[in-house]
């Protein structure tokens, strides 16, 4: 389906979850958990000395079908749980056994699908912490479930709050965890609380709505929340939303859906969209630009930074010409670039870029600035993918919009 550019926003949430302050390398530890969009550290990487880049060494172990969508898998406890939608009036969260693929539970509720040129369902993806799981649906239903059986704990719908409505492509604010509350974004940043569900407060700005979450963030000592809605860029007291800095950026139909990237200990952000990018320097009361750039620009890839180079994908969904991209983090120049690669996503698995593109293709490359080095390739999903692949407990998790889901084990 060749969706126009102008009618499509961020379908799976580009967000990330409050991990500290973002740097520039990735955990060390092999075989660690995916728990949430954008990985354990929330810089779109996860340490894997045991990873193997030759993907013609990796197999299928399992597939799944869960319903439209574009929520990514989080994996944490050998639990693999991801959304979709039936395409008539549920949306299911579903748990599976990352080792066999076996069902543990589902659980089913009445949420839109919002097909708006694009086959719809959830944009988000889950949040494990502890024994809990906390998705948000397409139409901003807040759930807290059981991670054991799927239990109902407690559940909040984001549009009663004053101020808060329903985005044109639906909410795709995955769950940011921040102590004992919970941040959400579209248009308001809110805190809820993490045990009870209740709003704890609303932002004051009223925003276009963007299709990400906040970042939590500290700077000396400081909390901050950094957030992308549809017309510009803010940084926000952390304890109460109150704006300490605001800064345009704009964006083709004012469509802002790629995660912000904390850099520097808080003093350094970068933020990407359709038409620019920007590395911007923060000092606790100012945002100024450190450059900007029209050599990296995507409305849905999250990028990866590592060791002074950011790599993602340049171009937008439906154009094969997409090319995948290495810029310098110090000024925004172009490192190298991989013509029609094709539109998608791209994480960091130890030293190594693993990318889908939209038409379902895996690739591997050296994540190094000299070049670009390819070291694998499968076919492992038809059509179309817009959803980032994920890469936990030497598993390699990945699915599309009509909701195949694909676990790949090294062999």
């Amino acid at each position: 389906m060749n969706i126009p550019h102008h009618r499509v926003a961020s379908l799976f949430g580009a967000v990330t979850l409050a991990a500290g302050v973002l740097g520039g390398s990735a955990s060390a530890l092999a075989g660690s958990d995916w728990p949430h969009w954008l990985g354990p550290d929330g810089n779109n990487q996860v340490g894997a000395s045991t990873f193997n880049p030759d993907l013609s060494k990796w197999k299928v172990a399992w597939k799944a079908s869960v319903g439209r969508g574009y929520s990514a898998v989080a994996v944490a406890g050998g639990h693999a749980i991801t959304l979709g939608h039936d395409g008539d009036a549920h949306e299911t969260v579903y748990s599976f056994d990352i080792k066999t693929g076996r069902e543990e539970w589902k659980q089913s509720y009445e949420a839109q699908l919002l097909p708006k040129m694009h086959p719809g369902g959830p944009n988000a993806t889950p949040t494990i912490l502890g024994d809990r799981v906390i998705v948000l649906s397409k139409d901003g239903q807040v759930r807290c479930l059981a991670l054991a059986d799927g239990h109902a704990l407690w559940d909040l719908n984001l549009t009663t709050v004053p101020g808060l409505k329903l985005p044109q492509w639906g909410f795709a604010s995955s769950p940011v965890v921040d102590g004992n509350r919970l941040i959400f974004a579209a248009g308001r940043v809110v805190s809820v609380d993490l045990e009870k569900g209740a709003v704890q407060w609303s932002s004051s700005g009223e925003y276009h709505p963007g299709y990400t979450t906040a970042v939590v963030f500290q700077r000396e000592g400081h909390k901050f929340i950094a957030v992308l809605d549809g017309k510009g860029f803010s940084i926000l007291e952390g304890n109460d939303g109150k704006e300490v800095a605001r800064r345009p950026f704009k964006a083709m139909f004012d469509m802002n859906g790629t995660t912000p990237f904390v850099l520097d200990s808080g003093k350094q952000i970068f933020v990407s969209g359709n038409t620019t990018s920007e590395l911007l320097a923060f000092d606790g009361k100012d945002l100024t630009a450190v450059w900007t750039t029209t050599e990296i620009k995507s409305p849905m890839n999250a990028a990866v930074i590592r060791d002074g180079a950011i790599y993602g994908i340049d171009g937008r969904q439906g154009t094969p010409s997409s090319r995948l991209v290495s810029v310098r983090l110090s000024d925004g120049k172009v490192n190298w670039s991989q013509a029609d690669f094709g539109f998608g996503n791209t994480i960091g698995v130890g030293k190594s870029l693993l990318a889908l593109n939209e038409d379902g293709l895996l690739v591997t490359a050296a994540m190094a600035p000299d070049g670009y080095h390819e070291t694998g390739r499968q076919q492992v999903l038809g059509k179309t993918c817009w959803t980032p692949p994920v890469f936990a407990q030497d598993r390699i998790f990945v699915r599309n919009d009509r909701g195949d889901v694909v676990c790949l084990v090294g062999s």
